[in-house]
Formats: C-alpha cells, sequence, structure tokens
C-alpha cells in the first residue's frame, strides 16, 4: 500500500508520445483515498487524478527515477511524423 500524505511532494513523468509530451511535473498530493490519489501540478495548477497502482511506476518520491523515466522514452520514441501534410489544388 501506498504511504502518502497531503502536500507530499511527487513527480509525474508525464509521457504522451502521440504528441510529444515528455516532461516531469512536480505534483503536490491534495486527496487520497482507498485506491487513488489526487495531485495538483506545483506551476500551471492542473490536477491529476492517480490509482495507487501508478506509485512507482509513472508517479516517484524522486525526480531522478521520473527523469530517466522519460529520457529514456523520448530516446525510444519513434522518429516518424505525426501530422499529415495536405496540399492545395
Amino acid at each position: 500500500m501506498v504511504q502518502l500524505k497531503k502536500k507530499d511532494r511527487l513527480y509525474y513523468a508525464r509521457i504522451i508520445p502521440e504528441t510529444r509530451i515528455y516532461e516531469v511535473c512536480e505534483v503536490i498530493v491534495r486527496t487520497i483515498r482507498d485506491t487513488w490519489f489526487v495531485t495538483v501540478d506545483k506551476r500551471d495548477k492542473r490536477t491529476y487524478l492517480f490509482n495507487n497502482s501508478d506509485f512507482d511506476v509513472i508517479v516517484f518520491r524522486d525526480r531522478e527515477i521520473a527523469l530517466s523515466k522519460v529520457l529514456n522514452a523520448e530516446k525510444s520514441a519513434p522518429k516518424e511524423k505525426y501530422e499529415i501534410d495536405y496540399e492545395e489544388y
């Protein structure tokens, strides 16, 4: 079981390859329940809902671990473009 308290500082490895988002968000725990918890991004005040199973998978106590996850995902990301170019006639 995850031992979290309100106002704990965590790091979310936000990896969305389809939109090429690879970042580490510093989040603060806002709400804790039996199977989930809610965090608030420190900078833009965006909220994120996580399952307890996400802890140590995409949410970490250590920033270095989250950063290494993001860098590994970015390194192994496909190099192709997701945008489609259209020609005008």
